[in-house]
């Protein structure tokens, strides 16, 4: 079936400020419990090929802006060689901008950010592990929680959601304030080092409550207050400690679709001395619910779309496009932001996997100016929370841990991929 498809609005940021240092490229993972097989792997990709239309395309060029468009090359998986997160080449990757790959017993969906989010990106990855572990002699039912083939490709999981969505709103014209920067010293090779704790979402869930805070909100407090212990109060940056928060739109809007339908929140304070973290735990409590309501979120949907919606937009080509929107990006975006925290949750799945899938993780992209991300996921009371960074210095990530350990009492098994300790 001939199908392209315009990028969706937060899709066409990601062409323009994609570099060797910010590939844009982010991973979903599950570690199974036995070592993956290639070839049961493959065939569960060739059989699920047609039911993801939106994820198997290539990208073109438009006057005006990119757009995606069938792919007829054989997609194949590949044992994973390189650091997770890296950039996709297009032309070594026979024209798509998605990976499947195997390593022992993980098995990881990377991705463009302009083909999905989080969300699409983990329905995508439910999918494969039902279909590879049926394969596998196991006899696992649905129940209801995996996007099966059998269904068909609807129009809602194509759909553009930003646009039915958009309204004009008018807005404060508030300046946003310069957040507080991560900088450290670069790894030797360019790489991303991936650093995991694994947590008990249960006992997480308890301490959260004995704050009166979320599992996001709890985690995001944390990491503010890592943040500052570890590096600005040894500074004289008094900037604001920003976390942005990417928010799934479709618990708020009506949406099915399994593209990009996302916002990102900025999150945090200015913390001195004085500062307690039960402060912190109160304040961000407080900013993570008024800007995840339906009302804010609007606004920030209106906002996203306030360029596409432009003369200037319409007119300009996108060459020129693409210069705005990477000055734009690089000098003021990224200054809003200290670090991402991205919490996709907790998956759901059948009870079928809870034997054969023991962890699923979600790791996003270090950036230039923001060379340090957190990634979480949950499954089967696990909670992973993964670091990537493109710095030596793993001081906030130590005290952001050290903290769950040695004061909340959580049990935590760190784990990483080691990256740049010999590069």
């Amino acid at each position: 079936m001939n199908k392209w498809y315009k990028l969706d609005n937060a899709a066409k940021l990601f062409p323009s400020v994609k570099s060797i240092k910010n590939s844009s490229v982010y991973r979903v993972s599950a570690i199974l419990t036995e070592p993956v097989d290639k070839e049961i792997l493959q065939k569960t990709v060739d059989h699920i090929y047609d039911r993801f239309p939106m994820l198997f395309v290539k990208m073109h060029k438009g006057v005006f802006w990119n757009y995606f468009d069938n792919n007829w090359h054989k997609f194949l998986v590949l044992e994973e060689t390189d650091f997770p997160c890296s950039n996709i080449n297009q032309f070594e990757n026979n024209g798509y901008f998605i990976k499947i790959l195997y390593f022992n017993k993980r098995i990881s969906v990377e991705l463009f950010h302009s083909l999905t989010d989080g969300f699409g990106a983990i329905e995508f990855l439910k999918t494969i592990l039902f279909y590879y572990l049926n394969f596998s002699d196991n006899c696992i039912d649905s129940e209801g929680k995996i996007i099966l083939i059998d269904n068909g490709v609807s129009e809602d999981d194509t759909s553009d959601s930003f646009l039915p969505n958009y309204k004009k709103i008018k807005h404060s014209g508030k300046k946003p304030k310069r957040a507080f920067r991560i900088k450290g010293t670069s790894f030797g090779s360019y790489g991303n080092n991936i650093i995991t704790g694994v947590v008990s979402a249960d006992e997480l869930n308890k301490q959260s409550k004995a704050k009166n805070a979320t599992i996001t909100s709890y985690l995001t407090s944390v990491l503010i207050y890592s943040i500052y212990m570890a590096r600005q109060k040894h500074t004289n940056n008094k900037n604001p400690i920003f976390v942005s928060i990417p928010v799934n739109l479709r618990k708020a809007f009506p949406s099915k679709t399994l593209r990009n339908f996302f916002v990102v929140a900025n999150i945090g304070l200015s913390i001195d001395s004085s500062t307690k973290l039960e402060d912190v735990f109160k304040e961000i409590s407080s900013q993570l619910k008024e800007k995840t309501e339906k009302s804010a979120l609007q606004l920030l949907i209106s906002d996203n779309m306030k360029f596409e919606n432009s003369i200037f937009s319409r007119f300009v080509p996108l060459f020129l496009k693409k210069i705005f929107i990477a000055i734009y990006f690089n000098f003021i975006g990224e200054m809003r932001r200290t670090i991402t925290l991205s919490n996709i949750g907790n998956v759901s799945v059948p009870s079928g996997f809870s034997s054969k899938v023991s962890l699923i993780e979600a790791i996003l992209y270090p950036t230039p100016k923001c060379p340090v991300n957190c990634g979480i996921c949950s499954v089967n009371d696990k909670i992973a929370i993964s670091f990537s960074r493109t710095i030596l210095e793993p001081d906030i990530i130590r005290y952001f841990f050290n903290y769950l350990s040695e004061t909340d009492g959580l049990d935590v098994t760190v784990y990483s991929n080691d990256w740049g300790k010999n590069n």
